[in-house]
């Protein structure tokens, strides 16, 4: 990798890059150029599904395009390449963040997600180096108008099967989809000449930004990602590799009982065609699990839950055949998904009331209908083209909240048109601060100006299934409770002043192809109906 002399000084001690931006209405700058580098004997990369060119607002007067290039496979990482351009008539500092403060953290929210393999990667932050992320120092430097700085970031491996991306970025500039990665032909660090802080580049030119090499050890920090939909009847948990389908006991059982309802045969008619479409036989067993909520005596819990589990068994094994194998198993009332014993008892332990039924999920390559996306997929979740979302018709209205520090503010919620990207469904919006306070809290979520949206959701209206935000790891821990470390691959920063606008968006399981509107509950702003999907 080419690298300056030394790293640059700054104005600040922070780390990373935060385009924690106002995105213009309608400033996507066109869909980019295909992607290069393709490796040799093989299909060309595919074009570029989503714009790869924004435009931002941020902190300092930060008046910013962003264009993102590729995502380039070399042998012990993936490098991604971006231009950065100042748009102002004068030059200014590149420091994309709502602060100084929040400058310091906002480079680890870069993020590159696989939405076919279901997976988030994260950059390399060399442990050598005082936590610095290994690649382009985009702390706060002095921007030059009209020049182009090219900026590159490092990331573990990919696999090979992988042939776009999304990239998620610290800013309202928000989701770059169908980013195409190519095989590396040079080195990893910029393609263009490193320049200083203190020289004045040419208008029209491109430079790179100064690099900080890896010293140390950068571990490769990967996680799968978790989907969960809920029914009526069943709750499905989706990974990279294993499918959960929880079904409820009351539905399947009498009270007390381990023979199945005339209503269970239906229900377990639907389990088996959608195991049928996604268990992969080659990778056994199909495990059947009984739960019982807390009530009663262990000894007679357990017998219960391998009872009904078995019974369970018996049934999806008539429907499927000896081309599974199957096993049977209870754990009576040791693992909820809920917490008893609160205001709403009943319904936590209806919830744990339950039968499990979960499979490794079929590996399959499968290509969105741009060719944008490939690699491991469930049959049953056919990706979708991602689009730029355009704003809806009319607008809803605002919802008043208080900011943190008590100061009143209210917001106006602008939902767009949501759309596939892979095995999701991303739902896009803007929130726009009515003042008179700042606007510096989301719903009841803020990190230093980061707006999270766990509590949003998206229901098919016909189905009456629930999509939650997706999350790295499961969204309960084995208590039941909510995992504090639930990340939801989507989320905003926002500039706080009155009169500005903040594009946010998060990641849902996307409902079965045929499902083009849904209802959007934006928690705080109310429910939305009849949201289209593109």
């Amino acid at each position: 990798m080419r690298r300056a002399a030394g790293d640059v000084p700054t104005l600040c001690t922070a780390a990373g890059l935060a385009l924690t931006a106002a995105l213009l209405s309608g400033c996507e700058l066109g869909g980019g150029s295909p992607a290069q580098g393709s490796p040799k004997g093989s299909a060309p990369a595919p074009r570029p599904s989503g714009p790869l060119a924004k435009e931002a607002r941020a902190m300092l007067g930060t008046h910013a395009r962003i264009e993102v290039k590729q995502v380039e496979r070399h042998a012990d990482r993936s490098v991604l390449r971006l231009h950065l351009t100042n748009l102002k008539d004068s030059p200014s500092q590149f420091s994309f963040g709502t602060s100084l403060a929040s400058a310091a953290f906002a480079e680890l929210h870069f993020k590159l997600v696989d939405p076919v393999g279901r997976r988030i990667y994260h950059p390399l932050v060399d442990e050598g180096g005082k936590g610095r992320m290994v690649g382009s120092v985009t702390r706060t430097y002095h921007a030059h108008p009209g020049v182009r700085y090219e900026t590159v970031v490092h990331f573990p491996p990919l696999p090979g099967d992988v042939r776009a991306v999304t990239l998620i970025t610290p800013s309202t500039a928000g989701e770059f989809t169908g980013v195409p990665v190519v095989a590396g032909r040079g080195g990893t660090g910029p393609e263009a000449p490193v320049t200083e802080a203190s020289v004045t580049p040419p208008r029209g030119s491109t430079v790179a930004l100064p690099v900080h090499t890896q010293n140390g050890q950068a571990p490769h920090r990967v996680n799968d990602l978790y989907g969960v939909a809920s029914g009526e009847v069943k709750t499905t948990s989706t990974t990279r590799s294993e499918q959960r389908i929880g079904l409820r006991a009351d539905v399947l059982f009498d009270f007390d009982k381990a023979t199945l309802t005339p209503r269970a045969r239906a229900v377990l008619d639907d389990v088996a065609a959608q195991t049928r479409a996604e268990a992969d036989p080659s990778k056994p067993p199909i495990v059947i699990t009984g739960h019982t909520d807390g009530k009663g005596a262990p000894a007679y819990n357990m017998p219960l839950s391998q009872q009904r589990a078995a019974a369970v068994l018996k049934e999806l094994q008539a429907r499927l055949g000896t081309a599974y194998r199957y096993r049977a198993e209870g754990r009576g009332e040791k693992l909820p998904v809920a917490k008893e014993g609160g205001a709403d008892d009943e319904k936590a332990r209806a919830r744990n009331r339950r039968v499990e039924i979960s499979y490794q999920i079929k590996q399959e390559r499968a290509e969105t209908r741009t060719g944008a996306t490939t690699g491991p997929v469930s049959p049953a979740l056919a990706p979708g083209r991602p689009r730029s979302a355009r704003p809806t018709a009319g607008r809803w209205p605002a919802a008043p909240s208080s900011s943190s520090s008590g100061r009143p503010a209210k917001r106006r919620i602008d939902v767009r048109p949501f759309y596939r990207d892979g095995a999701y469904l991303v739902a896009v919006f803007e929130i726009t601060n009515l003042g008179p306070g700042d606007l510096n809290i989301v719903d009841g979520y803020s990190d230093g100006g980061v707006g999270r949206f766990g509590s949003f959701t998206v229901t098919d209206p016909t189905s009456r299934i629930t999509y939650e935000g997706v999350s790295i790891g499961a969204p309960t821990d084995a208590q039941g409770g909510r995992n504090i470390d639930r990340l939801d691959p989507g989320w905003a920063t926002f500039l706080e002043k009155p009169s500005t606008a903040n594009r946010g968006f998060f990641y849902v399981p996307a409902p079965p192809p045929n499902v083009t509107s849904v209802t959007f509950d934006a928690g705080g702003f109310g429910k939305f109906h009849d949201v289209p999907v593109q």
